[in-house]
């Protein structure tokens, strides 16, 4: 009886590892860039969000230290 649990936590170990392997090679990198059309200093990360999604079509946006709008992409 004791057998079977023990081959059966390492089948659940082994699967749960396989698992995790092949979640780690589908991420995307992300890359982040300086807006091309944004305007004016940027205080919101809402209103920059948006911009980057709907002006420029990217994955999202975020206001940084300098002020400006800085939008990620997938890379």
């Amino acid at each position: 009886m004791e057998k079977k649990s023990l081959a059966g936590l390492c089948f659940l170990f082994l699967v749960l590892f396989v698992t995790q392997e092949v979640v780690l090679q589908t991420e995307a990198k992300t890359c982040e860039n300086l807006a091309d059309t944004y305007k004016g200093p940027c205080f919101t990360t809402g209103s920059c969000d948006d911009h980057c999604k709907n002006k420029e079509h990217l994955r999202s946006g975020r206001c940084r230290d300098d002020f400006r709008c800085w939008c990620t992409k997938n890379c």
